[in-house]
């Protein structure tokens, strides 16, 4: 059977613990003692048919398969207390710049959506038909945790086939 739901979502995660070295990446919601600033939460949030075809007939690696168009949802969250830094090269520059706080969010928001557009899947493993991303929104700061935050949402369909 099947199992291109935890295929693509392993495959984020992956991504994104290589890309962001200094962020810890949870693959859900930690609990509050378990949780380690600067980070990124993958949330799946839905998943479910996206195009039924005539007959539910497709080709997937050369041969005739039953299957459908299938879509997951995905939230990621950003989260950056007061004592987070990273030390960063601008713009491919030669020098770092430690970033913090909203600096550092701003980075993190730019290169997340960066990583998740480029983000590559064999296709002898997973047909990826397309990707949205919604970018980050609601991006503000609660004062009694000192916690900058943002949350953005992906949408990725695949080829499902049985």
């Amino acid at each position: 059977m099947a199992d291109f739901i935890n295929t693509i979502e392993r495959a984020i995660i992956d991504q994104l613990r290589t890309d962001f070295a200094g962020f810890n990446v949870f693959g859900q919601y930690p609990s509050q003692v378990d949780i380690k600033y600067p980070c990124i939460v993958v949330e799946q949030i839905a998943n479910g048919t996206d195009i039924q075809f005539m007959g539910q007939n497709t080709t997937f690696g050369g041969s005739e398969k039953t299957g459908e168009i299938y879509g997951l949802g995905f939230r990621f969250h950003l989260l950056v207390d007061k004592a987070s830094k990273a030390s960063i090269t601008p713009d491919g520059g030669s020098s770092t710049e430690v970033y913090k706080q909203r600096r550092l969010l701003n980075w993190a928001m730019l290169n997340v959506a960066n990583t998740l557009m480029d983000l590559t899947f064999d296709s002898d493993t997973v047909q990826i038909i397309e990707r949205h991303f919604n970018g980050f929104t609601d991006v503000g700061y609660v004062p009694e945790l000192e916690l900058w935050g943002t949350t953005a949402t992906m949408a990725i369909s695949f080829e499902n086939y049985r």
